[in-house]
């Protein structure tokens, strides 16, 4: 039971943002069937490889990785650190908070999404700073429902998995890129050093629950990829089109809320991790620090989608650099130890 429950929490905690709008819609944008597949099954395949180096991390040296960062690159590591988690959370926080939650208070409330982006920010900033606890509390309980619908979607679509082989070829490597710099960079990074770091006791078993719950994840992509392609709809929000092929009005709504709600679960902590890292780099208390963050990701919210998915595509190899050459020296780091 006690790797059961994380893997599931991990699961659940991650399937948010990429799994349920950017990855939906990379259908539409990349129109073709086999290189959207491929690009999406290296993803997973590199997504398991960092997230296993990560959780490496923690094992071996059973610390925080802001503790890490200061034993390997000294007194300037946690600002080193806070600079390569921006470079991944500022774009990955103006896709799912400044553009996909915007889309959803668009679709809700008819505001306009330079509106609605502005809102949603502000709220995720307010309920990051510690008010409106009742509310979040809601909000986390509303989000879990997300999974379960997305299951009971796939029945009720008459989905039938369709297999599409891979090549390595058809891969879209700047994609993949900037899906794992939203996927494993940022929020991810942190939580699964500390997890290893936490489960060090139990030593390579930690590895394989975080393998487990990518996994899972991993499968769960793959699903909802296959289904947004039988449907064949384009986005924003596809799979809100797919919902309303399945349901009336009122289920339309239902799953809007429940989206915004999960957006909402992500993008607290997002604007926290956000706020110390600005806080680490300029020395400036939090408050100040989450509205410089807020109003950063407003900007970087402001560009095309497709903007954003190219600096997240260069953000995120400059994590992934970062990262492998991270677990280097932890490794040579234990060697002199020795």
């Amino acid at each position: 039971m006690w790797m059961i429950l994380p893997i599931c929490c991990l699961a659940i905690l991650h399937i948010a943002g990429d799994h349920v709008a950017v990855i939906p819609d990379l259908a539409s944008i990349l129109g073709n069937k086999e290189v959207y597949v491929s690009t999406l099954y290296i993803f997973i395949i590199f997504g398991l490889l960092l997230s296993t180096i990560l959780v490496w991390i923690g094992v071996k040296t059973g610390e925080e990785l802001v503790v890490v960062m200061k034993e390997l690159y000294g007194l300037q590591g946690k600002r080193i650190l806070a600079f390569v988690i921006l470079s991944v959370c500022i774009p990955a926080s103006a896709l799912t908070g400044g553009y996909y939650a915007a889309q959803v208070l668009h679709i809700l409330t008819g505001i306009s999404p330079l509106v609605a982006s502005f809102i949603c920010l502000l709220l995720f900033s307010v309920l990051a700073a510690g008010y409106g606890r009742c509310l979040l509390i809601l909000s986390n309980y509303i989000g879990l429902l997300l999974v379960p619908l997305l299951l009971i979607l796939l029945f009720l679509f008459d989905f039938k998995l369709d297999i599409v082989m891979p090549r390595f070829s058809s891969v879209n490597w700047l994609l993949v890129l900037g899906l794992l710099g939203y996927n494993v960079g940022g929020m991810w990074s942190i939580l699964v050093v500390e997890m290893g770091a936490y489960l060090s006791q139990k030593g390579y078993i930690a590895i394989c629950l975080i393998l487990l719950a990518k996994s899972v994840e991993g499968v769960f992509t793959i699903l909802i990829a296959y289904l947004v392609l039988v449907a064949n709809i384009s986005g924003p929000l596809a799979l809100a089109g797919i919902v309303s092929q399945v349901g009336g009005a009122a289920m339309v709504f239902t799953f809007n809320i429940i989206l915004f709600c999960t957006f909402t679960n992500t993008m607290v902590p997002a604007m926290l991790v956000n706020a110390r890292q600005v806080s680490s780099i300029i020395q400036i208390s939090f408050l100040p620090a989450l509205t410089v963050a807020g109003i950063i990701i407003y900007l970087v919210s402001c560009m095309r989608f497709t903007t954003i998915l190219w600096i997240m595509s260069y953000s995120g190899f400059i994590m992934i650099v970062f990262i492998i050459y991270t677990a280097y020296l932890v490794h040579k780091y234990r060697e002199n130890q020795q």
